[in-house]
């Protein structure tokens, strides 16, 4: 009410597995690492993410998507025509996306893995996507939310 943080919205989306994934995962109860890549790869969790993404940059919000799973974290940069950051990324190269992201408008969206938890000064992002965490619980899901509670500088901006 004081506008210290941002009003924030919160939406659980459950993407139900295609029947070939959910058919894979059922088969796979012996193989952890497996499972977790149906997991994050589901065709129907793609296209709600891409739909939200869409959704929001017409918006003309700033969305940060994160994933712990790295080649995920690739494949939705790839297929989302977006710049990611994982311990993958170089310093430098992670730098200059972060301030495109938060000074420009030529980057409206980025992923990131479990790096993007910390130490990144974004304080114009208003959205966040989790694709996904691997053990986070309920400390990496506050460490995200604080990625997007800095105060807007309209009222109507927002956070999701």
């Amino acid at each position: 009410g004081r506008g210290y943080l941002a009003r924030v919205q919160c939406i659980e989306v459950w993407c139900e597995m295609t029947s070939e994934f959910f058919q894979e995962y059922y088969n796979a109860t012996k193989n952890a690492k497996l499972r977790q890549a149906l997991y994050f790869n589901n065709p129907n969790k793609f296209m709600a993410c891409h739909y939200l993404m869409k959704l929001h940059e017409a918006r003309g919000d700033k969305i940060m998507i994160f994933c712990d799973h790295i080649f995920t974290v690739k494949e939705y940069a790839r297929l989302l025509k977006i710049p990611y950051i994982s311990g993958e990324v170089g310093e430098r190269e992670r730098l200059n996306i972060i301030a495109h992201f938060r000074d420009g408008n030529e980057i409206n969206t980025i992923i990131s893995s479990k790096v993007g938890d910390t130490s990144i000064d974004i304080p114009n992002a208003n959205v966040i996507i989790q694709v996904g965490s691997v053990s986070g619980g309920r400390r990496q899901e506050t460490q995200r939310l604080g990625r997007i509670l800095r105060p807007k500088q309209t009222a109507e901006k927002q956070a999701f």
